[in-house]
């Protein structure tokens, strides 16, 4: 019997190559076993509820996935889950849905109350009028977000745990009722135990539509995916039609639109 050694040279570097791979891939299938069950689950689950769900194969994640759907008041819905964005990696995966008919100008947000949301931040949002004119000449959807920074308040739910970890931003002529009422802030607050963790959720309107997200611990499991469906369906029924026609011009909104078809 011929040892390796004993082996002439491309057939031993095609022995190293198919050990190599053999191990990579039988690794690679081991460690990912339980999540390709979960996205399994999440897609019967789905289509079972006549919802259509795609791999979003070009994230290089196996976990990531879209699902168009509709909510009980017949508005199309998309969901996306997709890798965190975050540098500093605080959460490991989101989950979007953007509620398309709800589109219009920015005019609402809910973020976390940190840093990167404070007052202090936001009343730094100051650009002379002549860039302001180039940006929106690119993108409409962008020079609404620079008005909506310069001229947003900030809008209490009156729910002292809710408020203490998030800002309702809205402008002046937005500040009607509340965005969040009790038992949102509940369902926010109390994510449930077992599936991913919640982060911090998000909250905003923009040309493309209402859109929520979830920042997660993990990848989502169906019932986090259905827990957090729940929670934007009931925002979505406080956002009224927006009273502005959405503006998506320029070539970065043109970019964006494909973008969030795909």
């Amino acid at each position: 019997m011929k040892t390796l050694t004993q082996l002439p040279p491309l057939v031993l570097i095609a022995v190293l190559v198919a050990v190599f791979f053999g191990v990579t891939f039988g690794l690679y299938a081991l460690l990912t076993r339980k999540q390709r069950g979960t996205t399994r689950e999440i897609r019967d689950a789905a289509e079972a509820r006549g919802w259509t769900y795609r791999v979003r194969r070009w994230q290089g994640n196996p976990a990531a996935f879209r699902i168009d759907g509709r909510t009980g008041s017949g508005m199309n819905w998309i969901l996306t889950s997709g890798n965190s964005s975050d540098n500093q990696r605080r959460w490991a995966a989101q989950l979007t849905l953007r509620i398309p008919m709800l589109a219009g100008g920015v005019d609402f947000g809910i973020v976390p109350r940190d840093a990167q949301w404070s007052a202090g931040a936001m009343g730094r949002v100051a650009i002379p009028a002549v860039a302001e004119e180039r940006i929106a000449a690119f993108s409409g959807t962008a020079a609404s977000a620079l008005e909506f920074l310069r001229e947003a308040q900030e809008m209490p739910s009156g729910i002292a745990e809710f408020d203490a970890a998030y800002r309702i931003l809205a402008l002046p002529e937005k500040t009607g009722h509340p965005l969040v009422e009790a038992s949102l802030a509940e369902k926010i607050l109390r994510w449930p135990a077992g599936g991913a963790a919640l982060h911090s959720f998000l909250a905003w309107r923009d040309p493309f539509g209402l859109h929520c997200q979830a920042r997660l611990s993990a990848p989502p499991d169906w019932a986090t995916v259905t827990y957090f469906l729940a929670v934007a369906e009931q925002l979505s029924a406080r956002i009224p039609a927006s009273s502005s026609s959405p503006e998506r011009r320029g070539v970065v909104d043109r970019l964006v639109g494909r973008f969030l078809a795909s």
